[in-house]
């Protein structure tokens, strides 16, 4: 009873946090480093096995002899999804079987070209969204130089009419020359690279199927998928509750509640936390309100390395960066002894977020404490300063790696096979 209660108390609290604090602290920037193959390799099935909002988590373990790739996602998995990933599994075992092979060569063969027009419809919807995002950039900044520079560089007159994939491979391209220079828009930078993911996503797995140095580990691969988890009906502890925890004058509670309520942003995010009444007012006196709650998708991925007691450095590939939660349960996990590292972290708090249920029950009640501390930290220190209205930025930055093969590749075999994907 005691450590329902603590977890009814935790997930209060991440609604609290989350509907006063959007964005707890600075986003964590991906850093540009060589990635080892492994953790390339999780970076690129990680962006072409995410669709539409979905959130995929990758992580790729190496064998001498085989390959075990971990996925996971926030929701359950469909009968597409399902045969998608048996259909990416042959491919790539069909491709390192015949290892070594040229990649200009490969891009030649039947079953590469397969796999890129399974890839692409499987991702078009979202391959879409991050093209209308560029293209509001082009059009809305039409005059800038950065956009003139690449009009120019893409060939693009009339930018309405740009559609299928073969811009994919001109934004990744075009992203290398311009990622490091400072004058360049960084929301224009991310638009660039998530168009440009696909096209190195799939350059990147045909090179790795291709190499006989990983001939034995992706022509013997096994997948894991991990089963979603969630609560359906968790009880939190009403909005009033919590805060008059930290605040004991009446008077005071009431006038950081009309603050809260008087923000247009803050009044928007307790209705969706909390519902709202006959009245259209968020129900923050509410004993009643059940959340659904799930298992974040690098959260799955970690708990199955907490429970193999696996404390190698791994690094979890993700189709988003983390929220500031899983951020906060790695930087934990990690001072247990575990080496766990991923690409970003956005910072947002989402309200319906789920503590991994580890078999190490002295390791639950440990990360239960260590959560509960900081959140109590977060809810003071915005109870202490002046509610402010926070902007943040997109949090579905790709995990796609930059692709070192596409140096060394004929482009306009690749074009032609990325156009002939669209049909």
């Amino acid at each position: 009873m005691a450590n329902r209660k603590k977890m009814q108390e935790l997930y209060s609290k991440v609604c609290v946090a989350g509907s006063i604090k959007f964005v707890v602290s600075e986003e964590r920037e991906e850093e540009e480093r060589d990635l080892e193959v492994d953790e390339r390799f999780s970076c690129n099935l990680a962006t072409i096995l995410a669709r539409d909002h979905e959130v995929v988590a990758v992580r790729l373990k190496l064998f001498s002899d085989k390959c075990v790739v971990y996925i996971s996602k926030n929701e359950r998995w469909e009968k597409e999804d399902t045969e998608y990933i048996k259909k990416i599994k042959e491919y790539l075992k069909s491709i390192s079987g015949n290892a070594p092979i040229p990649l200009d060569t490969a891009f030649k063969r039947n079953d590469v070209k397969v796999l890129f027009k399974t890839v692409k419809r499987y991702c078009l919807a979202k391959f879409e969204t991050r093209l209308e995002k560029l293209k509001k950039d082009i059009v809305g900044e039409s005059q800038n130089q950065h956009i003139l520079f690449f009009k120019e560089f893409a060939n693009i007159n009339d930018v309405i009419e740009v559609r299928g994939y073969k811009i994919s491979g001109i934004c990744s391209r075009y992203y290398k020359t311009v990622k490091d220079k400072p004058e360049i828009p960084k929301k224009f930078l991310r638009h660039l690279k998530k168009v440009g993911s696909y096209y190195s996503a799939l350059v990147d797995i045909t090179a790795c199927a291709c190499n006989v140095k990983y001939k034995n580990q992706f022509s013997n691969m096994d997948v894991v998928t991990l089963k979603p988890v969630s609560i359906n009906r968790q009880p939190i502890f009403s909005w009033a509750n919590i805060i008059q925890k930290f605040v004991h004058v009446t008077k005071e509670y009431e006038k950081f509640k009309k603050r809260c309520l008087d923000d247009d942003d803050t009044l928007k995010k307790l209705k969706e936390v909390y519902k709202t009444d006959t009245n259209g007012n968020p129900q923050l006196d509410s004993e009643k309100i059940e959340q659904r709650l799930c298992l974040h998708a690098e959260m799955n991925i970690l708990t199955n390395i907490i429970d193999s007691k696996d404390k190698k450095p791994t690094l979890i590939a993700v189709s988003k960066y983390c929220c500031y939660l899983c951020e906060l349960y790695i930087k934990f996990a990690n001072t247990k002894g575990y080496n766990i590292f991923t690409s970003g972290a956005h910072n947002k708090l989402y309200h319906k977020w789920v503590l991994p249920d580890t078999k190490d029950v002295t390791l639950k009640n440990d990360a239960l404490k260590y959560m509960i501390a900081d959140l109590d930290r977060i809810i003071r220190k915005e109870l202490r300063e002046k509610h402010i209205d926070i902007r943040a930025r997109s949090d579905s930055e790709g995990e796609s790696a930059d692709s070192d093969n596409a140096k060394h590749i004929d482009h306009s075999e690749v074009d032609d096979l990325m156009e002939d994907s669209d049909n």
